[in-house]
């Protein structure tokens, strides 16, 4: 290499010489670039009830002091999401259930066998993440924070070198319960509510099933006087025709067991419908019992049906103005804190951009159940009533009172109702089409229309007076040629008259003397005699006719319209 070369550059070649990569041939690669982007998303995901747990005296989850989520992880996840690898590895293994719940829950034994012995990171290991408020910066302040502790023995886990403690806004739970307690987080569930009334049912059925089997098996009574020495060894042997053998017949009596079915299905039911009565979950409301239609109309049915959802729809409403709602909130506080680009979704069959980014200062939002009151039928005809009124409003022109606009909501809320999703594919929104044209007033059609008769008969008229002139043009064209061809006649004979007459005076004059005139110089001159000149006025009369009868002309009409007479122009 060329001292004067710098290290890691190519020396040049020598002059003379061939470059090599010059000669070399060229060579193509196939390249396949990959861009991968990561999107982040908010997830809700259900918690079992055994897995969360929070102060004995909270009242709710935003309140609350200190709240656990215990979750199940494995030893390789934790060490994917930054954990200490030799931390995780030092933590023992989860080694069975220890509540009730978990018990009934795990009925296929899932956390019964551990595959630690074949794929250690693959082991469960027990993880519990505390939301607690506390004192951590020793400021005097207690402020929430989330503290990450893994095993059952509480060892606060490692992330990225420091203990995974760290402050946070409010606690990401959302807990709801369908008979909520005045003052109390934990309610009551459906459970609690009916639970006594099946232990109630379950003594019932089993003493009524004691009484079929003894029914089916009544007790034998034997007299002693009657009774052989194998009488009591043939009654325990029980099988179809068996022979029991007795000193002499009618020794054995079968007891009358009383039959007590008929007292216990009236107190099932009593129980059915006191668990209906609690649960809200009845017989009408699985489906119309055959009973229930007896002697009933479809009112009264209908009021049946009703009474009995009000219950579950109870239910539904305080899960949603409780559980769903603080839900919510929770879902929009997550976005707007981490949300850092606009996204588009598909929103009501359009296409929305959205932009968290624009959320920050949004702190007055408002959460509406959409709950409605009454059944789907009964909101229906209401939907229909509203468009009834509407329409009517519409027709009778008050257009300041009802526009296109909230027919088309009125519209939208009932494909809603019918299950329909895509409103558009059967209304427009008004707001996307072109504004409608003001329908005309019917007055003002038919002072159109008697202007268009008018307009009609005037052209049938100027028409008609159209033909008519043509006609009388033609006319006066034939009648002014008819003339023409007359005084053609007449200039014709007047001109063989003068000539007859010329030559009559030819031969006049040739029989007259010579006239002698003297000029003013006394000289004399012989001249004849001539008669032509006394014609020259005639000629220049006839001359001026036919030059008028040849010149162009115009028609002249009178007031009404009609031929007057023709004049040259």
């Amino acid at each position: 290499m060329d001292a004067m070369t710098p290290p890691g550059m190519i020396p040049p070649m020598p002059p003379g010489q061939p470059d090599p990569m010059a000669m070399a041939p060229a060579r193509t690669h196939d390249v396949v670039v990959k861009r991968s982007k990561t999107h982040a998303q908010c997830k809700v995901e259900p918690v079992p009830p055994e897995e969360f747990g929070i102060a004995r005296n909270a009242r709710s989850i935003r309140d609350a002091d200190y709240a656990f989520h215990k979750v199940l992880s494995t030893q390789g996840k934790l060490i994917a999401q930054g954990y200490d690898a030799e931390q995780i590895e030092g933590l023992e293994s989860y080694t069975g259930i220890s509540n009730t719940e978990e018990v009934n829950r795990d009925t296929v034994w899932e956390h019964q066998h551990s595959s630690e012995k074949l794929n250690r990171t693959a082991r469960r290991i027990e993880v519990t993440e505390h939301y607690c408020r506390m004192d951590y910066e020793g400021d005097g302040t207690p402020c929430l924070y989330k503290v990450t502790t893994g095993g059952t023995q509480g060892d606060i886990l490692k992330k990225d070198g420091k203990l995974d403690i760290e402050p946070i806004d409010e606690i990401p739970f959302a807990g709801m319960t369908p008979v909520p307690q005045p003052h109390r987080f934990y309610g009551r569930s459906i459970a609690d509510l009916v639970m006594d009334i099946q232990r109630i049912k379950t003594a019932l059925m089993r003493g009524m099933l004691d009484n079929v089997y003894l029914v089916n098996n009544p007790r034998v009574e034997v007299a002693e006087a009657m009774s052989g020495p194998q009488t009591l060894d043939d009654l325990l042997v029980a099988r179809p025709g068996g022979i029991v053998r007795t000193k002499q017949p009618g020794g054995i009596q079968w007891q009358q067991v009383p039959n007590i079915g008929a007292a216990t299905f009236p107190a099932l039911e009593y129980m059915d419908m006191t668990r209906e009565w609690r649960s809200g979950v009845t017989r009408q409301g699985q489906g119309i019992d055959a009973d229930a239609l007896q002697n009933q109309s479809a009112t009264a049915v209908n009021h049946t049906f009703n009474a009995a959802q009000a219950k579950v729809k109870l239910i539904a409403r305080i899960f949603a103005e409780t559980g769903i709602k603080d839900l919510f909130q929770l879902i929009h506080g997550t976005i707007r804190k981490h949300g850092q680009e606009a996204a588009t979704a598909r929103l009501r069959g359009n296409w929305v951009n959205i932009d968290p980014r624009d959320w920050k200062a949004r702190n007055d939002l408002t959460i509406s159940v959409g709950l409605g009151g009454g059944s789907k039928a009964e909101r229906v005809q209401h939907i229909m009533a509203i468009l009834g009124l509407q329409k009517e409003a519409m027709l009778n022109g008050m257009t300041n009172l009802v526009t296109a606009q909230n027919i088309y909501n009125s519209t939208k809320e009932l494909t809603k109702l019918l299950d329909l999703k895509n409103t558009e594919a059967f209304f427009l929104d008004p707001k996307t089409q072109p504004p409608v044209q003001p329908k005309p007033d019917p007055k003002m059609l038919e002072l159109q229309a008697k202007n268009e008769i008018e307009k009609t008969q005037a052209q049938a008229d100027i028409a008609t007076q159209n033909m008519k002139t043509q006609a009388e043009i033609a006319l006066a064209r034939e009648k002014h040629a008819m003339e023409m061809q007359a005084m053609e006649r007449e200039f014709q004979l007047k001109e063989r008259e003068h000539h007859m007459t010329m030559a009559a005076m030819a031969s006049k004059a040739a029989n007259q003397p010579k006239q002698t005139i003297k000029d003013a110089d006394g000289n004399e001159s012989v001249v004849e005699s001539d008669h032509s000149s006394a014609m020259a006025p005639v000629l220049g009369l006839l001359l001026e006719h036919m030059r008028n009868a040849s010149a162009p002309k115009r028609i002249v009409r009178d007031e009404h319209g009609r031929v007057s007479h023709i004049e040259p122009l």
